[in-house]
């Protein structure tokens, strides 16, 4: 099976190419090979064994995607998996897909990319060279930090959305009060906040490591402030999502507050309905007692005259209550 890449040469034009053994010794300091497999199968393994010299044993580890992220050393290079996030932009609070497992294997001069579903970031950043680019001047490890510093952005869009979605539904529950369907969503979005949090803080080790002297051997001095750069960006992407967390607990507590307005609402309106019956209650019991009064000899009339009296005396009642905001 034909192994395709993708050779940045910072002298002449980036181009695609087939991966061979000769192209990968014969690889300058100007040039910088990036291999990017999705799916990888039976032919594109053995490929890569034969093309860059290196063990089936650490081919399977990688593509092993099913397994936690981890950091792994070897003598020649060095490899990692991280998860991105799970999320759909433009999607609803519960319309998320799987999560992507992104598999890196890194050398001095060559990058291999593999990933069990589409990353969109991947693509987004080929996208962005509108021309010759240098590069190919990079080390691989510098291209994996710049990677994964695109792979924390992702998170960052994500909490971006759920925050929007955090906006829109205290938007709903100031409208519309406090409905089971927003509880609902209340309970969906804290759910995509842990998940994201969950994903995210099984990464630390890997973010973490970078920096460790053992590690730092991996690196050219040059590219050890990139890696820095990429835990404190980890850090802030930790932030993020905890800040999130408290957004979401303030729509819920803004939730349980509109729920409590509207309970004192009704408890008020029952109150003063109950008033205005048991006034007419009592007119009706003054009018029941055995007194000969001339308003019992009127017949129909007289029962007419009471009943209007305490109709507008309910209905003028009411409003009041309401000109008076006691309602």
């Amino acid at each position: 099976m034909a192994l395709s890449g993708l050779l940045y040469d910072a002298k002449h034009e980036d181009r695609r190419v087939e991966v061979t053994p000769d192209l990968v010794t014969g690889l300058s300091k100007s040039q910088l090979l990036w291999i990017d497999i999705e799916e990888a199968d039976a032919g594109s393994t053995a490929a890569l064994t034969e093309a860059l010299q290196i063990t089936p044993s650490m081919i399977r580890r990688v593509t092993d995607l099913s397994r936690p992220p981890y950091l792994d050393n070897y003598d020649t290079c060095f490899a990692f998996a991280v998860d991105a996030p799970d999320c759909d932009h433009g999607g609803s609070a519960s319309d998320r897909t799987a999560g992507v497992q992104l598999g890196f294997i890194v050398s001095a001069q060559w990058l291999v990319t593999l990933h069990n579903g589409p990353v969109r970031y991947l693509s987004d950043f080929r996208a962005q060279d509108k021309g010759e680019t240098a590069i190919g001047s990079l080390s691989p490890a510098s291209l994996a930090a710049s990677l994964l510093d695109w792979h924390l952005t992702e998170y960052f869009a994500e909490v971006a959305q759920i925050e929007a979605s955090v906006d829109t539904l205290d938007e709903m529950i100031l409208a519309d009060g406090a409905q089971r369907q927003v509880l609902d969503r209340i309970v969906q979005i804290r759910a995509r906040v842990s998940r994201l949090r969950g994903q995210l803080a099984t990464q630390r080790p890997i973010f973490y490591g970078f920096s460790r002297p053992d590690f730092a051997l991996n690196f050219d001095p040059d590219d050890h402030a990139a890696f820095a750069r990429l835990a404190d960006r980890f850090n802030r992407a930790i932030d993020e999502v905890e800040r999130t967390r408290d957004v979401v607990v303030g729509s819920f507590e803004l939730f349980t507050s509109m729920t409590t307005q509207q309970t004192n609402d009704l408890v008020k309106m029952l109150t003063f309905i109950t008033a205005i019956i048991g006034f007419c209650a009592a007119v009706a019991g003054l009018l029941g007692m055995n007194f000969d009064l001339p308003l019992f000899k009127t017949g129909t009339r007289g029962f007419e005259i009471v009943t209007a009296f305490l109709a507008g005396f309910s209905v003028l009642s009411l409003a009041i209550a309401k000109w008076r905001r006691w309602i």
